[in-house]
C-alpha cells in the first residue's frame, strides 16, 4: 500500500511540474523526457546482479519507449502518452519475477506502474485536448 500511495504522490508532483514547467518546456517535451527518464531506470538496475542476456533485454525495451517518445516528440505526442502507459505494463511484468526476471527491488514494479498508468492518461488527456482545440 505504501508503494501505491508513494507513486500517486509521486504522480501528483510530475503533474504540477509538468503544468508549471509548460512556460518553460512544452508539456510535449517534458513528457517525451519522463518517458525517456523511465525507460532506463531498468537498465540501471539490470547492471547490478543480472545476466548478460537480461541485461541486453532492459536496453532493447528501453531502446523502444526511447524511439517511441522520440517519434511522438517528432509526429504525435499521444505516442508519448501511450508509451508511458506501456512501460506501466512493463513494470507488471517484473512484478514479483513473474515474467522478466530482473533483480530489483521489489517495491519498484508496483510504484513505477501507478506513476506510469496516473501520468500516462493525464498526458494523453492532454494531447487530446490540444488535438481537439487544433481542429477547431
Amino acid at each position: 500500500m505504501t508503494e501505491i500511495l508513494s507513486a500517486v504522490g509521486c504522480s501528483l508532483v510530475i503533474i504540477i511540474l509538468a503544468r508549471v514547467l509548460s512556460k518553460i518546456f512544452t508539456t510535449k517535451l517534458f513528457a517525451a523526457a519522463i518517458l525517456v527518464a523511465i525507460a532506463f531506470i531498468y537498465v540501471g538496475f539490470s547492471l547490478k546482479d543480472n545476466p548478460i542476456s537480461l541485461i541486453v533485454l532492459e536496453i532493447a525495451v528501453a531502446s523502444v519507449f526511447f524511439f517511441t517518445a522520440l517519434i511522438g516528440y517528432k509526429s504525435n505526442p499521444a505516442l508519448i502518452a501511450y508509451g508511458i502507459i506501456g512501460h506501466g505494463v512493463w513494470d507488471f511484468l517484473h512484478h514479483r519475477l513473474a515474467v522478466i526476471p530482473t533483480a530489483i527491488p521489489t517495491y519498484w514494479p508496483v510504484f513505477c506502474a501507478v506513476v506510469d498508468l496516473i501520468t500516462g492518461i493525464y498526458f494523453l488527456m492532454i494531447f487530446r485536448r490540444e488535438k481537439k482545440l487544433d481542429l477547431e
